[in-house]
């Protein structure tokens, strides 16, 4: 059994995905915008806290940057048998080239061959697709909004996700 966070732990995990949130005024209007458009997001609770991996609670940057990277590892394979030059330089002026070089040197661990590549300008909505995807459910609405809907194996998920985060990690 897993012990239990203490509190002040819980509290950091609270503070870190409100202030990813934007501060009290977006968060406000963000909010007033989704109950209008009718997605309000249910709240999160406590016991909720327990599941929200470390990546979740990174800033704004660092997120995009973590979604752009699990995107490129989804379709690596894609990417590194191709010879589309404007492809690939489309890509690394949207995630950077070392983000690029990074998910090619794994495109032959990518399970099941991956996902089809998709256009630079949505790189993040792919990440942000997988992250969302690897969240336990009344999490899922804490990752951008910018979230494409994708259909994707699970542990194609899992792979890109603890590939991202360990290669994030070792960054």
């Amino acid at each position: 059994m897993i012990a239990p966070k203490p509190r002040h732990m819980l509290a950091a995990i609270g503070r870190d995905l409100i202030a990813s949130d934007g501060g009290p005024a977006e968060r406000r209007a963000n909010a007033l915008l989704r109950s209008l458009s009718g997605t309000a997001r249910p709240p999160i609770a406590l016991n909720h806290l327990y599941d929200v991996p470390d990546w979740l609670r990174l800033p704004r940057a660092a997120l995009q940057a973590l979604a752009q990277r699990a995107a490129l590892l989804s379709m690596a394979p894609a990417l590194a048998a191709s010879i589309d030059g404007a492809l690939l330089g489309a890509h690394a002026r949207v995630a950077g080239e070392d983000a690029v070089d990074w998910a090619m040197a794994r495109a032959a661990r990518v399970p099941g061959g991956g996902l089809p590549p998709v256009e630079a300008s949505r790189l993040t909505g792919r990440g942000s697709a997988l992250m969302r995807m690897g969240l336990p459910a009344p999490l899922r609405d804490l990752v951008g909004p910018e979230t494409e809907t994708i259909d994707c194996p699970a542990d194609l998920v899992k792979f890109c996700l603890a590939e991202t985060v360990a290669g994030a990690r070792a960054a």
